[in-house]
Order: structure tokens, then sequence, then C-alpha cells
């Protein structure tokens, strides 16, 4: 499935849900979490409870952010390709150099604001 399929997908799902979601992560949690979604002056944005800003995170980054990033590229995929553990490594930039390449967006392996954005709302 495209990412523009998956975007028609969710916005269909949350029009259907009709309200905002939003679920923090649990620390007995086997799986990660599954992104949820919410409203926004954007519109729909795509939320995993690990970070909600927008700081600029790199292969060597570490933290919560690195966790967000890894959560929300792993709904893109629809499957898990990463393991959400905070680390930015090879396999984190690898693959955020993939989402960028499909937006059409600089793939440089970097998320900052604008693939913030994309990863979020994808737009």
């Amino acid at each position: 499935m495209t990412i523009r399929h998956r975007i028609a997908a969710l916005v269909a799902t949350v029009a259907m849900a009709g309200g905002i979601l939003a679920v923090a992560p649990s620390a007995a949690q086997a799986a990660p979490p599954t992104p949820t979604t919410g409203r926004s002056e954007v519109g729909i944005q795509l939320y995993c409870g690990y970070y909600d800003g927008t700081a600029t995170v790199r292969r060597g980054s570490k933290g919560n952010a690195v966790r967000e990033v890894q959560c929300i590229l792993n709904y893109w995929q629809g499957r898990q390709i990463l393991r959400v553990d905070g680390d930015f490594g090879s396999n984190t930039e690898h693959w955020v150099k993939e989402f960028q390449r499909g937006w059409r967006i600089k793939d440089d392996g970097i998320v900052g604001s604008d693939t913030w954005n994309f990863l979020r709302d994808g737009v």
C-alpha cells in the first residue's frame, strides 16, 4: 500500500471515529505502540506518545525523539521495520532516507522540521 493510500485510509478511519485519540505508551508494553491520530490546525497528526516536539535528530542521537521517529516509521511501513529503542543508528538512518525519498524531500537521513511535518501529517 502506498503512503498516499495509507493517508486516505487514515483520514477515513479518523472521520468515522469522530474524535481525537491519544494514548501514552505503558512501560510494561511488550510491543511498541501504534501511532494514534489527532486533529490539529493542519489536519491529522500521528503521535506515538514518546515525544511531541520537532527537535532535529540524526545518526548518533538518542532518546524519546528518536523513539517517536522509529515508531512512526514503523507505522508508515505497515510493519515493524525498526526496534523502538531510542538509538538513531544506521538502520534508522536508512529508513528515514527511504521515507524522505518517498515524499520527495531532501534525503539526508536527518529528521528536521520538514521531515517531522511529513512524519506527523503525511503532507
